[in-house]
């Protein structure tokens, strides 16, 4: 079950272009970036340490690297949030880069693991939809409770419910 919170900016977004957060869009296509990042899936940390991340394969030098998980903040959440982003611009076609983003968010959904509540969330700004997700933990957040706080972006948080 998935739960929609988002600041008045975002609501604003979905009326103008006719949006809804839960329409999964099947009909607009990913970028095969963003197509590969949901194909290399989430992965655990370490096993039993309930940090997860996205993979995403860097190519250099003629060879693929996943990306590695790195420690920027003193909480798990943070470090998840931090990790576990997607971004890419908005273009020419801001409904289509808005679908996209909403798209992603749910095939996301489809791929976290069943075994916790995780916590995904789209911001969106005049050239860039920024996505990430952490798992829910209790006394840790990414966000703050306001989400109309967030003045320079459109803020929706898509809260999984396991």
């Amino acid at each position: 079950m998935i739960e929609y919170e988002f600041n008045n900016q975002m609501s604003l977004l979905a009326k103008e272009y006719g949006l809804s957060f839960d329409n999964d869009y099947s009909a607009v296509r990913l970028p095969k970036v963003l197509e590969s990042t949901l194909r290399e899936g989430i992965q655990e940390l370490h096993e039993g340490q309930k940090v997860y991340y996205m993979i995403k394969s860097q190519a250099f030098c003629n060879h693929i690297y996943p990306n590695k998980f790195e420690f920027f903040y003193e909480d798990l959440t943070g470090n998840e949030a931090s990790n576990n982003k997607v971004i890419f611009e908005i273009g020419r076609y801001k409904r289509y880069a808005l679908k996209k983003g909403i798209l992603f968010c749910h095939k996301l959904y489809d791929i976290l693991p069943d075994s916790h509540e995780f916590c995904i969330i789209m911001g969106v700004d005049e050239n860039y939809v920024t996505i990430s997700f952490h798992m829910v933990r209790d006394g840790e957040s990414w966000l703050g409770n306001d989400l109309e706080a967030y003045k320079l972006e459109a803020i929706l948080v898509m809260n999984v419910k396991r």
